[in-house]
């Protein structure tokens, strides 16, 4: 006779194996539309627009840390993962500041870290992802990326984005002009993290950015559980802390960066964009 708690855990199993079946039917199936949203020109226009946009507070992190991503490459990436139709302004800065933070990072801890492991929730097309690798690369620096999305890497669908004018694609089709960084760095993880992060047997991990899903239980999850593994001066970066629109994520990173013991940096651009990057004491 099955005792209560290994009944328990059945239980809790199956009813865990339908709901992943029940999301990946969902997610699998068109999750951004199944048509166009826009047109090509529309699109290019939006892309135009942004690239004109000055971010001084962007330029002085930059400045900061030494070092910045080469911004012709830069731009032609985000056209393809970061220019969507939307109703809040279009902003892909968050990638500079994670390519200055991370080289700053490899050039300090480099040397400490033949295997860096670099964590991210939030995948959506990749964008952050494979900056991120570039600064692998530009550092000439060893590590695997891995990245989680509820969205499908081999489905095709339609990503809102200029893109979706040639037919849907996969992620792997879409980022395909980058596979260099890609496929050599970057592990593309379907799933919620807070169902998958702890079945991922990691270490240490060095470096993160948290994007994903923005309410306070679930970014503390995802605070607390990769604080857990890692070490002084190993760092996290946190997109959308803003009280007026994520007010649940600015009150878990504050108190995360109290109670796990990180320092907090604050970069805002304005009430509607700001990021922090928590350092480990």
């Amino acid at each position: 006779m099955l005792k209560p708690s290994h009944l328990i855990n059945i239980l809790a199993r199956k009813s865990e194996s339908a709901f992943s079946r029940v999301a990946e039917k969902y997610w699998n199936n068109f999750p951004l539309g199944n048509k166009l949203k826009a047109s090509h020109d529309t699109y290019q226009k939006l892309w135009e627009d942004e690239k004109q946009k000055d971010y001084p507070e962007i330029d002085a992190l930059e400045k900061d840390y030494g070092y910045a991503i080469d911004q012709k490459w830069f731009h032609d990436l985000a056209l393809h993962t970061q220019i969507v139709i939307k109703s809040s302004p279009l902003c892909y800065q968050h990638g500079r500041i994670l390519y200055s933070v991370l080289c700053d990072y490899l050039k300090n801890s480099g040397a400490k870290t033949p295997n860096l492991t670099v964590y991210e929730t939030g995948t959506a097309r990749g964008f952050s992802a494979v900056v991120m690798a570039r600064a692998l690369k530009d550092m000439k620096a060893a590590g695997k990326i891995l990245t989680f999305d509820v969205l499908p890497h081999e489905q095709k669908i339609y990503w809102n984005c200029i893109d979706d004018h040639d037919g849907p694609k996969t992620r792997k089709e879409l980022l395909s002009p980058w596979a260099e960084l890609t496929e050599d760095t970057i592990l593309f993880m379907e799933g919620d993290s807070r169902l998958n992060l702890g079945k991922v047997k990691l270490g240490r991990i060095h470096f993160a950015f948290l994007d994903g899903a923005h309410s306070y239980d679930h970014v503390l999850y995802e605070f607390r559980t990769i604080s857990d593994r890692q070490v002084k001066g190993d760092i996290i970066v946190f997109d959308d802390y803003n009280e007026d629109d994520f007010l649940g994520l600015v009150k878990a990173v504050d108190y995360g960066c109290e109670a796990f013991g990180y320092d907090k940096k604050i970069i805002s651009l304005g009430r509607s964009r700001g990021y922090v990057i928590a350092v480990k004491r």
